[in-house]
């Protein structure tokens, strides 16, 4: 499988890039991409993580308050710590 780049700007980032690091200039680009895409997975975990915070915020709002502070392993288990 082959790419062809022909943006002028990418091949000489690509070469500085190489002559800093002495990897090659497909060993250099395979670990910029590389990197680059973690930190995209990583941006994408926090997102859908705060997206989470947020809807569990806003059903606990809605919850009555007898539930909302009651204490989940009372609810949940009896005095023995066994499952209700």
């Amino acid at each position: 499988m082959g790419m062809s780049i022909k943006n002028p700007e990418t091949h000489r980032l690509a070469s500085e890039l190489s002559d800093l690091t002495g990897e090659s200039p497909t060993g250099t680009v395979t670990e910029s991409l590389r990197e680059r895409l973690e930190r995209m997975r990583g941006e994408q975990r926090r997102s859908i993580a705060a997206a989470l915070l947020l809807i569990g915020r806003d059903v606990a709002s809605r919850l009555p308050d007898d539930i909302r502070e009651a204490d989940p392993d009372k609810m949940l288990y009896d005095e023995n710590g066994w499952p209700r």
